[in-house]
C-alpha cells in the first residue's frame, strides 16, 4: 500500500476499561467519536466500544451520527450539534439523541411537536453554545408545557481542564451546579449530569457526577495537565509508509524546494512517498496563549530555521530514528538513511503525525490481537450531473 494508517482496537478498549475502573461504577461513560474517532476510525471504534460495554457515543454533527447508525451501531449517540431546524427529522429517524442548545431551536421543536431524546448544553463559560443563565426559566416554561421532549440530563463543556490552575474549572463547574439547582427546582428532571472531559475526569472525580466524557484518554493521547493515566495508556495509531527510491548524494547538494537543506557529508537518502497532501508535517497554526507561549512558538521556528535536531522531524525504521531533509513535499518526503547500512527499498518507516490532520485518503488498517482485522479504503464515486441553460 505504500502509505496506511494502523489503528489498535485492542489498545482502545484496554484504555476504556482503565478509565471503566477508575469512574464509580454508577457513573455512566460516553465514548466521543467526533471527527472519524479523531482519526481512528469512528465506525470500527464505535463497534469497538458498543462490544466493549460502553454506555453513550458522542459526535458533533447529525452526519457522524446517521453514519454510526447505518453501520448498525446500537449505543446512544448523543449528537453535540448545533443544529439547523431542517436536523430535527433526521435525529428523530436514526435515533440520535438531541443537544438542545439554544432556545430558537427549542421553540421550533415545541411548535412541530418533533419527539426526540434530549440532553441540555448549559452555557457555563466556555462561550461557544448552550443555553445562558437568564434563558433557563423560559426554557422549564417549554420543556413543562411539552412533554414530548425526553430530557435524559444536562450537561456543559470545561475549557481549561487541560491547565494545572484549577480555578475557572471550579468557577465552571459551580455555574453549572447552580444552573441545574434552578431546572430542577423548577420541575425539569436531569437523570443524567455531566461536565467532565478527558483532561478533566481523572483530575476531578468530585466532579465525575452521573456520566464522564472520554475522547482522548481512549486513544492513548496526551490531554495536558497532571494525568494519572498517561503512562498506563497505550497508543493506538500509527502512521506507517514503504521506502520507494534511495540514492547516494555528495557532500554540498542541496535538498528538496528552496534548497532549504544543503547536505554537509556525504549522505543515503530514502524516498517515502507521504507528504503535505497527506496531512505529514502539517500542524495547525495556533493563537498563543500568553507571552511565554508566543515565545516558545517563536524560539521554536528559529531552531527550524537553523535545522536544530530538537525541532527535526523523525521518522523510525526498524528502532532507528531517521532525520527528514528538507522541506515536505506534497506527495514526497526525503529521509537520512545513512546510518543503516542494510536499508532498502520497501522496508517500513514509522511517522509522526497529528492525528486529525492525516487525510482520510490514506488506507485504515485496523487490529486485533496484533493480526489485521479489516483495512478501510475510501473509494470515491462519481456522479454526472446535467447542468441545464436557464
Amino acid at each position: 500500500m505504500y502509505k496506511w494508517v494502523e489503528i489498535d482496537l485492542d489498545a482502545i478498549a484496554a484504555n476504556y476499561q482503565k478509565v471503566r475502573k477508575f469512574v464509580r461504577k454508577e457513573t455512566k461513560i460516553l465514548g466521543v467519536v467526533k471527527a472519524d474517532a479523531y482519526g481512528h476510525g469512528a465506525v470500527e471504534v464505535a463497534g469497538e466500544l458498543e462490544r466493549q460495554g460502553i454506555d453513550y457515543l458522542g459526535v458533533t454533527e447529525l452526519e457522524e451520527g446517521i453514519k454510526l447508525r447505518r453501520a448498525g451501531i446500537k449505543t446512544p449517540i448523543l449528537v453535540f450539534g448545533p443544529f439547523l431546524p431542517e436536523d430535527a427529522y433526521c435525529l428523530k429517524e436514526f435515533d440520535l439523541t438531541i443537544s438542545i442548545n439554544n432556545l430558537e431551536f427549542l421553540k421550533f421543536l415545541a411548535e412541530k411537536a418533533i419527539p426526540l431524546k434530549a440532553h441540555l448544553k448549559l452555557e457555563t463559560g466556555f462561550g461557544r453554545t448552550g443555553l445562558k443563565y437568564d434563558q433557563l426559566a423560559e426554557t422549564a416554561d417549554i420543556l413543562k408545557k411539552n412533554d414530548f421532549l425526553n430530557i435524559e440530563g444536562a450537561y456543559s463543556h470545561l475549557s481549561t481542564a487541560m491547565w494545572d490552575n484549577s480555578s475557572y474549572v471550579k468557577k465552571q463547574y459551580e455555574e453549572f451546579n447552580r444552573a441545574v439547582s434552578f431546572l430542577e427546582e423548577k420541575g425539569i428532571s436531569l437523570p443524567i449530569k455531566h461536565i467532565c472531559n478527558s483532561a478533566a475526569l481523572s483530575k476531578f472525580p468530585q466532579m465525575h457526577l452521573d456520566m464522564v466524557r472520554v475522547g482522548n484518554l481512549l486513544y492513548g493521547q496526551q490531554v495536558g495537565g497532571k494525568n494519572i493515566f498517561q503512562e498506563e495508556l497505550l497508543n493506538a495509531w500509527y502512521l506507517k509508509s514503504q521506502i520507494i527510491y534511495i540514492n547516494e548524494l555528495p557532500k554540498g547538494h542541496p535538498i528538496g524546494y528552496e534548497q532549504t537543506h544543503i547536505l554537509k557529508k556525504d549522505t543515503k537518502i530514502a524516498i517515502i512517498p507521504v507528504g503535505y497532501v497527506h496531512g505529514f508535517s502539517v500542524e495547525p497554526l495556533l493563537k498563543p496563549k500568553g507571552i511565554i507561549n508566543l515565545f516558545k512558538v517563536l524560539g521554536k521556528n528559529i531552531l527550524r530555521f537553523f535545522n536544530h535536531p530538537r525541532v527535526q522531524i523523525y521518522g523510525d525504521i526498524k528502532g532507528v530514528k531517521v532525520p527528514v531533509l528538507g522541506k515536505v513535499g506534497m506527495q514526497l518526503t526525503i529521509l537520512d538513511v545513512s546510518h543503516i547500512p542494510q536499508v532498502q527499498i520497501g522496508d517500513t518507516v514509522l511517522l509522526p503525525g497529528r492525528r486529525t490532520n492525516i487525510s482520510v485518503s490514506l488506507p485504515k488498517v485496523f487490529l486485533k490481537g496484533g493480526k489485521p482485522l479489516k483495512v478501510r479504503s475510501i473509494q470515491e464515486k462519481y456522479e454526472q450531473v446535467t447542468l441545464a441553460a436557464k
